[in-house]
């Protein structure tokens, strides 16, 4: 009797037969968070001495 529903046709009047195609539930869907990659910084200091022209050459950068 589970494949037997009960439908109703055009006028309202019940009928009882097969329900057509039957569902498929699907499988639930089991997402994995993904490894977030291991990122280093290193920041590492040019304490070289600059002269007036490297210090200005800088400062004006590319002239935009």
């Amino acid at each position: 009797m589970a494949d037997e529903l009960i439908r109703y046709g055009a006028g309202g009047v019940p009928y009882v037969g097969q329900s057509g195609t039957p569902v498929v539930v699907p499988e639930p869907v089991v997402e994995e968070t993904p490894e977030e990659p291991e990122v280093t910084v290193a920041v590492i200091e040019d304490d070289t001495p600059l002269t007036d022209e490297q210090v200005e050459k800088k400062a004006k950068g590319n002239g935009k």
